[in-house]
């Protein structure tokens, strides 16, 4: 495993996350164990190819080094899992432990790279901060990602080897889709589903940008075959059950409200 430092971002507090010091001890564990850069791993006598963010992962090994125990790691894999945090990929051997967004939060990027390791130069500020208001990037759980995934997975269902594609980069595709090409999600997963059912378009359609370049195409051969596109209700919007405040990711529930008014109680007892 190469060696270094990882980052901790601040707002894994707002997130309640290090209250549950089993959850937060796996989830640095984690952290630590993935690798920094792409590199071929030996387990065995088999050589395992990871890339940024991956880790080769044993319930086993992982409750030696963690003190937890095997059903405790199970559990907080499965939550972390279900947050967007995390896959995994089991094999008969041995499982492979990938971070969700590696590249944004640990990785080398014109944040990380410019903003924080180095400092600005009297000539620099306004360029670099402008160039950092342009970059979006897409929450675990954001309907950008999750159509992006659901391409991803229809694809590696039938190659399991296709490369990982930059998902971030793929929702920014959906991203146009839903606004500058006034596609509504519904019509985008029907889509993709039936794109990755037809035996000529599923080895055409390999990524965002394709499908949004032919998606006129798709639907009109879609229609044309007796599927419809059914528009189902957007889902209400997440709130905190204390304080009635909208919210954005499930990770901000805590207890018996959310992170925000969990602060606000605390900080009227101090």
């Amino acid at each position: 495993m190469n060696r270094g430092y990882v980052r901790l971002w601040r707002k894994s507090l707002d997130a309640g996350w290090i209250r549950n010091h089993k959850l937060w001890a796996f989830w640095t564990y984690c952290l630590m164990k993935a690798s920094y850069k792409e590199f071929d791993a030996i387990v065995g006598l088999q050589v395992v190819h990871l890339m940024p963010g991956q880790f080769v992962f044993g319930r086993k090994i992982a409750s030696k080094e963690t003190g937890l125990t095997e059903q405790e790691i199970r559990t907080i894999i499965d939550f972390l899992k279900k947050c967007g945090n995390l896959t995994i990929k089991t094999t008969n051997k041995f499982s492979i432990i990938t971070i969700i967004n590696w590249h944004i939060y640990q990785g080398d990027d014109l944040e990380n790279n410019q903003q924080i390791n180095q400092p600005l130069t009297n000539k620099e500020p306004h360029t670099n901060i402008k160039a950092l208001k342009n970059i979006k990037t897409f929450l675990s759980d954001s309907v950008e990602i999750g159509l992006s995934d659901l391409l991803l997975e229809k694809i590696l269902s039938r190659n399991p080897n296709h490369k990982k594609p930059d998902l971030q980069a793929w929702a920014k595709d959906v991203d146009r889709m839903i606004r500058l090409d006034k596609r509504t999600p519904e019509e985008i997963q029907a889509v993709i589903k039936w794109c990755q059912s037809d035996p000529f378009w599923q080895n055409n359609i390999l990524s965002t940008i394709k499908l949004r370049s032919k998606f006129d195409q798709l639907r009109l051969k879609m229609k044309a075959n007796g599927n419809q596109i059914i528009t189902v209700a957007p889902p209400p919007p997440l709130k905190c059950s204390r304080c009635q405040r909208e919210l954005v990711v499930k990770n901000e529930l805590y207890g018996d409200g959310c992170v925000y008014c969990e602060r606000d109680l605390e900080a009227a007892q101090v």
